[in-house]
């Protein structure tokens, strides 16, 4: 996920804690930090997280299995649900997290961002006493839990000017695009045994790089294949690597010529050889659809690579091939711009080789990197984008869809409205047991294969480079953790 970077800097004063924890603080190289210290507010919730700010009621395990977090748990009564918090829960400024600040928090997120009322719309909210409160949401839900660890939730307290939210960090001073520091949260646990930290943007991958080289940067997130051969000659650097739960696809603006036409789009899901893509990324493996086969409810077989049935398509679709390979209709040529970003530096990677893959069949394709691509997906002013995406971010499939499937959602990038598949939807909402949910799933995926508005490529390996300080830290298989509370720093 990413968000557009702003010029304008912003600091945020708070008081200090103790000078121990304070020494020499780590510093985190990454290609995306935060837009907003407002977890309500677009996908800062998702960003704030990742950077350890932000928590969620229930959460998601290394093993990706949702599990609570702030809640102790959650119980269905009727239509409602009742949520239990744990006990002694405070946010960042020493004020209590109980019922009344949680339903507060809530009601602010599912006002603020269309995102938090995607599956509960606007829930009815009620204290039951200190630590319960009751949710009783506004369409049925079947996975709350999964619900409820969804970054558009992200619990926080809003005085009218700053957010206080409750993770092992909270923010010291930040720098709009540039940087976030960050001091241990004294009223999380342990909180003397974290270091500070600042996060340094930095978009391009050699720059990430050599940083680590040099010393200056000690956690260098998600480096980019091409970098690691020499990266990895330095004794002093160790190089983690781990299958992450992200899928790279590429998104098709079904309102924009040629990818109006379905076969157009299904051509260009046949043509692409995937592992090309993993060879070109170093790692990882060829995408069975919109989730790693990690989750229950994945695809188990990689999508099919066939020239010769895509070019059929594309014949059948009236484009047909010169004498030099171009094809033509109606004396236009079939020509796109594929527009990717450098804060995922795998896809700049394998931009290059999808184009290849692409005008050997007949396509013409201009790469287009730019620095802010959501502003450009809202508006709908791409033709195809690379995109890489948390496939199940609360343990659950259906926010993927939800958010990027259903005609009627804001992030509907590509404008694909498609009723079969919002009804199908519609139906998955009822739907309790896991086997169940894993095959409805799984149908409503086929669904959006036969339709082809997302081309799904690979499941990425990241690659993460620490210094010796930093030589501890254990890569979580996303980046919505990447700072957690048991980040320690050696001397």
């Amino acid at each position: 996920m990413q968000f557009r970077i702003l010029a304008t800097a912003a600091a945020l004063a708070l008081a200090p804690i103790a000078a121990d924890a304070q020494t020499r603080p780590l510093v985190v190289g990454q290609g995306f930090l935060t837009d907003s210290l407002d977890p309500a507010q677009g996908v800062a919730g998702w960003a704030l997280q990742s950077h350890g700010v932000a928590e969620t009621l229930f959460t998601v395990d290394r093993e990706g299995r949702i599990v609570p977090n702030l809640a102790e748990s959650v119980r269905r009564d009727g239509e409602s649900f009742v949520i239990r918090l744990k006990p002694d829960l405070k946010f960042a400024d020493g004020s209590p997290l109980d019922a009344t600040a949680l339903k507060a928090s809530l009601e602010r997120a599912t006002k603020e961002n269309p995102r938090a009322r995607g599956q509960i719309g606007t829930p009815v909210l009620d204290v039951l006493n200190a630590r319960e409160l009751r949710l009783r949401p506004e369409r049925p839900v079947a996975a709350i839990e999964s619900v409820l660890a969804e970054f558009p939730l992200a619990i926080h307290k809003f005085d009218g000017t700053n957010a206080s939210m409750t993770g092992p960090f909270r923010a010291v001073e930040f720098k709009r695009g540039e940087s976030l520091r960050l001091e241990p949260n004294p009223f999380y646990r342990d909180a003397a045994s974290r270091p500070a930290v600042t996060i340094r943007r930095i978009g391009d991958a050699q720059t990430l790089a050599l940083g680590l080289e040099s010393g200056e940067v000690d956690i260098a997130f998600n480096l980019a294949p091409e970098t690691l051969p020499r990266l990895k000659r330095r004794p002093e650097l160790t190089i983690k690597s781990t299958p992450v739960a992200y899928q790279y696809m590429a998104l098709l603006n079904t309102q924009r010529a040629p990818f109006d036409d379905v076969k157009v789009r299904q051509a260009v899901d046949l043509a692409i050889d995937r592992s090309m893509l993993v060879a070109a990324a170093n790692g990882g493996e060829a995408a069975t659809g919109m989730f790693p086969r990690v989750f229950p409810f994945a695809s188990e077989t990689p999508r099919k690579f066939d020239a010769r049935e895509a070019e059929k398509l594309l014949d059948e679709a009236g484009w047909k091939a010169a004498a030099n390979g171009q094809r033509m209709k109606d004396g236009r040529v079939l020509e796109f711009t594929l527009t990717t970003y450098p804060q995922r530096p795998d896809l700049v990677t394998i931009a290059p080789v999808i184009r290849a893959n692409l005008e050997r069949i007949g396509f013409r394709v201009r790469i287009e990197v730019t620095e802010a691509i959501s502003p450009q997906l809202q508006a709908k002013r791409y033709d195809a984008a690379l995109w890489a995406m948390h496939a199940a971010p609360g343990g659950d499939g259906a926010f993927v869809f939800e958010q990027y499937l259903r005609s009627t959602s804001t992030t509907n990038f590509m404008s694909f409205a498609n009723a079969p598949v919002d009804a199908a939807l519609d139906r998955l909402r009822e739907i309790d047991a896991a086997p169940a949910r894993a095959a409805a799933l799984k149908g409503i995926e086929q669904l959006v294969f036969a339709q082809a508005p997302v081309v799904y490529l690979m499941t990425p390996v990241w690659h993460v480079g620490l210094s010796k300080r930093a030589s501890s830290y254990v890569p979580y298989p996303s980046d919505y953790y990447v700072l957690r509370a048991d980040l320690r720093a050696s001397p």
